[in-house]
């Protein structure tokens, strides 16, 4: 007989279900910035975020996909970035609606799936006590 309880293996199907969903969109973030990356570049252009990072672009795949992700973080919490003048209002407002969407929907997806983890590594200790 195992010496799991039923709540940790509940609790430990969540995790690998976390996992699988932070490497899915991982993996789109990756995509995203193979491909459309000099895209995105041109729509955020006078970003002071952007253009102080951009020394990221040189550091290959890992990067591109760090730029990708300051980038979708700037755009999801585009009022405080502007309220700092870290970002310019005219980008954010020039920036395409439905990258745009797509960007800030992955930022605060892959925040959830961390809280997730967190909780989930929480609790595992907590039942362990």
């Amino acid at each position: 007989m195992s010496k799991l309880s039923t709540a940790e293996y509940v609790l430990t199907f969540l995790g690998v279900a976390t996992f699988l969903g932070g490497g899915i969109t991982a993996g789109v973030y990756f995509y995203l910035s193979c491909t459309r990356m000099d895209e995105i570049l041109g729509y955020v252009k006078n970003c002071k975020v952007v253009n102080n990072q951009k020394y990221y672009l040189y550091m290959g795949a890992w990067g591109r996909f760090l730029m990708i992700g300051m980038i979708s973080g700037a755009l999801a919490y585009s009022g405080y970035q502007i309220r700092k003048g870290l970002m310019d209002a005219g980008d954010v407002a020039d920036f395409p609606e439905p990258l745009k969407r797509r960007l800030m929907a992955m930022f605060n997806v892959q925040l959830v799936f961390l809280v997730c983890l967190i909780v989930e590594f929480i609790s595992i200790k907590l039942i362990r006590l």
